[in-house]
């Protein structure tokens, strides 16, 4: 086959998935709708509330100082560059 039947067959079976891909989400949208109905579930219930929980929790303090850069770390996450595979101690905060 020559490049430009493929780019053809190509551009056919991506409108098919396409297309199959409509028809198949059709079907479970239609599923959705009558479960909800079923178990009397609103749109609202369904799509949680508008109201953001807001977070309370303040950021963790900084538990590790690199003595070059002045930049800090308070140990959770990923670790930066300046502290990996060395050792932790001798980067603490002193308090």
């Amino acid at each position: 086959m020559s490049l430009k039947d493929l780019l053809e067959q190509h551009k056919a079976l991506e409108q098919q998935l396409l297309v199959a891909r409509q028809r198949e989400a059709e079907i479970v949208l239609a599923d959705i709708v009558r479960t909800m109905k079923q178990y009397k579930i609103s749109l609202v219930e369904l799509m949680g509330s508008k109201d953001k929980v807001v977070d309370d929790r303040k950021p963790a303090a900084a538990k590790y100082r690199d003595p070059e850069t002045g930049a800090t770390w308070s140990g959770r996450g990923r670790a930066p560059h300046w502290i990996i595979d060395r050792n932790r101690d001798d980067f603490l905060i002193d308090e």
